[in-house]
C-alpha cells in the first residue's frame, strides 16, 4: 500500500509506502530512503495501514452499565459491551427482563439480546419471576406415595397431601394428621383456579379488608395466590 508525497526539499512527487496497523509515519519517504514508521505510544492506536503523522487516541470510555470487552491496544480502540444482566438496545444498556410467573426462560439474555420467555406448556410451571429459570415439571404425587390435592398450573406446582382424615370436623385438634390436613385445606383454598378479583374477595371474606392491604398494579394472580397462602399459613 502506498500514498503520494511531495518532498519538501526537492518538490518532487514520490510514491511512499504506508505504515502498518499499530504504527504511524515518523518520516515520509525520500528519493533515497523509505518511509520511516514508529510504534504508537501508550493509549494510542492505528487500526489500518495508514500515512498518519500521529496515532489516534483511545477515546472510548465504558459506561456505568458496561464492561471492557477489548482493551486499548496499538492496533485498535477500546471496545465495550453491556455488563452481565444487561443488553444493548438503541445505544443503551437495558436490564434483562424477567420472565413472569407462568412463563419460563427459553433463551437467557445476552449482552446483545433480551431474555426470551415462553409460556409454560402443560405439565410444567414457573412460580416466580426469573431471568434464568426455565419451566419446571409438576410434582408427581403418586410417585411420592401421596394424593393430589391441587392440580398444578402454569404458575404453581402440583400440591400433594397425605391427609386421609376428611372431614376435618371429625378430627381432634392437634390429633394425628390434623396439621397435615389443615395445610391441605389451606393449599386447596389459596390455589383455586379463580380470577384475581375473586381472590381478593376471598381474602377479604376470610381475613377482612384491612388485613389485605393495597394490591400492586402489576400483581398478577400467581402473586396474589402466593400472598394469600403465606397469610393463611
Amino acid at each position: 500500500l502506498t500514498y503520494p508525497w511531495r518532498d519538501v526539499e526537492t518538490q518532487e512527487w514520490l510514491t511512499c509506502s504506508q505504515c502498518p496497523p499499530g504504527t504511524f509515519v515518523q518520516r515520509p519517504c525520500r528519493r533515497d530512503s523509505p518511509t520511516m514508521c514508529s510504534a504508537c505510544p501508550p493509549r494510542h492506536y492505528t487500526q489500518f495501514w495508514n500515512y498518519l503523522e500521529r496515532c489516534r487516541y483511545c477515546n472510548v470510555i465504558c459506561g456505568e452499565r458496561e464492561e471492557e470487552a477489548r482493551p486499548c491496544q496499538a492496533t485498535h480502540n477500546r471496545a465495550c459491551r453491556c455488563r452481565p444482566g444487561f443488553f444493548a438496545h438503541a445505544g443503551f444498556c437495558l436490564e434483562h427482563a424477567p420472565c413472569p410467573p407462568g412463563t419460563g426462560v427459553a433463551v437467557p439474555g445476552t449482552p446483545s439480546q433480551n431474555t426470551q420467555c415462553q409460556p409454560c406448556p402443560p405439565g410444567t410451571f414457573s412460580a416466580s419471576s426469573s431471568r434464568s429459570e426455565p419451566c419446571q415439571p409438576h410434582r408427581n404425587c403418586t410417585a411420592l406415595g401421596l394424593v393430589l390435592n391441587v392440580p398444578g398450573s402454569s404458575s404453581h406446582d402440583a400440591l400433594c397431601t397425605n391427609c386421609t382424615g376428611f372431614p376435618l370436623s371429625t378430627m381432634e385438634p392437634g390429633g394425628p394428621g390434623a396439621e397435615e390436613c389443615e395445610r391441605a385445606v389451606i393449599d386447596f383454598v389459596a390455589f383455586q383456579d379463580m380470577s384475581s378479583k375473586r381472590l381478593v374477595r376471598l381474602w377479604q371474606a376470610l381475613v377482612g379488608p384491612a388485613a389485605w392491604g393495597p394490591v400492586a398494579p402489576r400483581e398478577g394472580r400467581a402473586e396474589l395466590q402466593l400472598r394469600l397462602w403465606r397469610q393463611l399459613t
